[in-house]
C-alpha cells in the first residue's frame, strides 16, 4: 500500500501541511527534546540532528513501503517548496531552500501509521511546537489530515486517535477536530475515532 501526499497541499486559517524537509531537522531535535513530546509519544533515545536527519530521509521509503504518512504543519503561504513529486528530503538541486533559517516556520506535526488495510484503518498522532500551542494549530492540522484521509484517494473507513489518560490537551484536540470517544483501552488510553466506526475497529490499535 503506498502512501500518496495530499494534491493539493492541504492549508487552512493557521497552518498547511507539508512534507519534512532536511532545514527542519533542527525544529525536530527540539520536538523531541520538549518534555512535553516525550511524556506521551515515543521519541528516539538519542534526539541528536543525525537521528533527525536519517529520520527526515526515510519518509518517502516509509510511505512507498504504507507504513507511515508524516507531514509538518507551516504557517500559511510559507514552507511549500515543491509539489507533491518533489524531494521531502530537502536535498540540493531540487529547488529547495536548505540554507534558509533551520525549521523557522514550523508549527507541529501530524502523521499517520499503523495501517490497517482490512480494517481501511489508521492511527493518527500529532505534536506542536511549545510556543504554537493552544491556539487552534494542532485542531486544525489534525481536522485537514483527517478529512483528506478519509476521502479519496486514502480512502480510508476510519482514523482512531489513542489519548493518554492525563492528556487533557491531546483530548480537546481530538474533540475539537470531530473525533468521538468510543472506548477505553486496558491501560486507560481513551480510543477516540473518526469515520465509520466498528466494534472490530474499537478493538485495535497500537499495543492491543
Amino acid at each position: 500500500m503506498r502512501l500518496p501526499l495530499p494534491e493539493p497541499t492541504l492549508a487552512g486559517m493557521r497552518c498547511l501541511l507539508r512534507p519534512w524537509e532536511l532545514r527542519d531537522a533542527a525544529t525536530l531535535v527540539a520536538a523531541w527534546s520538549d518534555p512535553e513530546v516525550r511524556r506521551w509519544l515515543p521519541v528516539p533515545d538519542h534526539a541528536d540532528r543525525a537521528a533527525a536527519a536519517d529520520w527526515i530521509a526515510g519518509e518517502a521509503d516509509r510511505r512507498r513501503a504504507g507504513l507511515a504518512l508524516d507531514l509538518v504543519a507551516v504557517e500559511p503561504g510559507r514552507g511549500v517548496l515543491g509539489g507533491p513529486d518533489a524531494d521531502p528530503v530537502g536535498r540540493p538541486g531540487n529547488g529547495s531552500d536548505v540554507s534558509g533559517e533551520a525549521g523557522a516556520d514550523v508549527l507541529g506535526e501530524v502523521g499517520l501509521s499503523a495501517f490497517d488495510p482490512e480494517r481501511g484503518a489508521a492511527l493518527i498522532g500529532w505534536w506542536t511546537v511549545h510556543r504554537h500551542r493552544r491556539r487552534g494549530v494542532a485542531t486544525e492540522m489534525v481536522r485537514l489530515l483527517t478529512t483528506w484521509a478519509l476521502g479519496p484517494p486514502l480512502g480510508l473507513e476510519v482514523l482512531v486517535a489513542e489519548v493518554e489518560p492525563g492528556n487533557p490537551g491531546s483530548l480537546a484536540v481530538a474533540l475539537a477536530a470531530g473525533y468521538e470517544e468510543v472506548g477505553r483501552r486496558h491501560d486507560g488510553r481513551l480510543v477516540m475515532a473518526a469515520g465509520t466506526v466498528t466494534g472490530a475497529v474499537i478493538g485495535w490499535g497500537r499495543g492491543v
